[in-house]
């Protein structure tokens, strides 16, 4: 009776319990390689955000935008940017931003663009005006945050060639 010893079933009990543990520790270092790679590709999402809302408001600037017009088909909306002298198109899809023949693609896993850009036309006093378009940035198919959507603004006096559609709403 007072054999001192490892019996099987406390070995088996051990080795199972061992087993748990390494499976818990290795799904923890997959979870947290995941995160990492999201929270690059967020941040990598975000630069690219920032580089085509740079892109846009310096063309409305130099460029003087005096219209738009917004299309949505069931895959995608296009905006069209009408400048004094030329145009430009704004292309949005789920997955990607196209403007200038310069495709910014959302490499983020769970997020989505939204297909309803937000479009607002202020008149500020009977001289100026104020122009704003918001694509929302969709995580898991929900508006989560207000930072992550990409914000147009422009501001500019009123002309007699200004094109601007009045009251726009998205049809889902």
């Amino acid at each position: 009776m007072n054999k001192k010893g490892i019996t099987i079933i406390e070995l088996l009990v051990s080795m199972t319990i061992i087993s748990l543990v390494m499976i818990f520790l290795a799904r923890l270092m997959f979870m947290l390689m995941n995160v990492t790679n999201d929270t690059t590709y967020a941040s990598d999402d975000e630069i690219r955000r920032t580089t085509i809302i740079k892109n846009i408001e310096n063309d409305f600037l130099k460029n003087k935008l005096n219209g738009l017009d917004i299309t949505k088909t069931n895959h995608e909306t296009t905006i069209n940017l009408n400048y004094a002298k030329e145009s430009s198109t704004l292309k949005i899809t789920s997955k990607e931003l196209t403007y200038n023949n310069t495709t910014y693609p959302l490499e983020s896993k769970n997020a989505t663009y939204d297909l309803c850009p937000i479009y607002s036309y202020l008149e500020l006093d009977p001289n100026y005006y104020l122009v704003t378009i918001t694509i929302p940035v969709l995580i898991n198919n929900e508006n989560t945050t207000l930072n992550d959507d990409l914000t147009f603004s422009y501001l500019s006096a009123k002309t007699n060639s200004d094109n601007y559609p009045k009251n726009y709403v998205c049809s889902k």
